[in-house]
């Protein structure tokens, strides 16, 4: 379960575990949205959540702090990505630039790429929520494997040490 604030690299570090582990690859955002960026209902954001974790053997980047629990608990390792809030300003930048015009792999059919106003204000915000991430790695460090990266290296250094693990 990898969590962050949006551009801090949480759909990377997560494809990347992914890859290395051969499990399914859940994204959180196609639950958010139905295309052309329609908002889907928060009772319909969850239930798709959670049916996507029924069955074992996957990695689920994003937060969505309603299903916290219950995707830690089915969890073997929980991961917030916590990058300084500039760097993921930088790197929603890049990604704009990059996928402008078009729909990125993680996201919903339909929902172009685009950088709205409240986009800005999620991400500059993001660390008054960031309690919540907090007190879950806090309720399950004595149970599962917790990580919290704060900086591309160390993400760099977990990534090449699973290699190492699952060849």
């Amino acid at each position: 379960m990898v969590m962050g604030c949006a551009g801090a690299g949480k759909s990377a570090l997560a494809r990347r575990i992914a890859e290395i582990t051969s499990l399914r690859l859940i994204h959180m955002d196609p639950f958010y949205y139905k295309p052309n960026w329609v908002v889907r209902e928060a009772e319909e954001v969850k239930t798709l959540a959670l049916k996507a974790i029924e069955v074992d053997g996957w990695v689920f980047d994003g937060n969505h702090s309603e299903t916290h629990e219950i995707r830690a608990e089915k969890s073997e390792i929980i991961i917030w990505v916590d990058i300084p809030r500039w760097r993921c300003f930088y790197n929603v930048f890049l990604r704009f630039r990059k996928f402008r015009g078009q729909t990125r792999p993680d996201m919903a059919d339909g929902c172009e790429e685009r950088v709205t106003w409240g986009f800005i204000k999620f991400i500059w915000s993001f660390n008054q929520r960031s309690w919540k991430i907090v007190k879950l790695l806090e309720d399950n460090k004595h149970k599962k494997q917790v990580y919290r990266f704060k900086n591309y290296a160390e993400i760099d250094a977990f990534v090449e040490k699973m290699r190492q693990t699952y060849g």
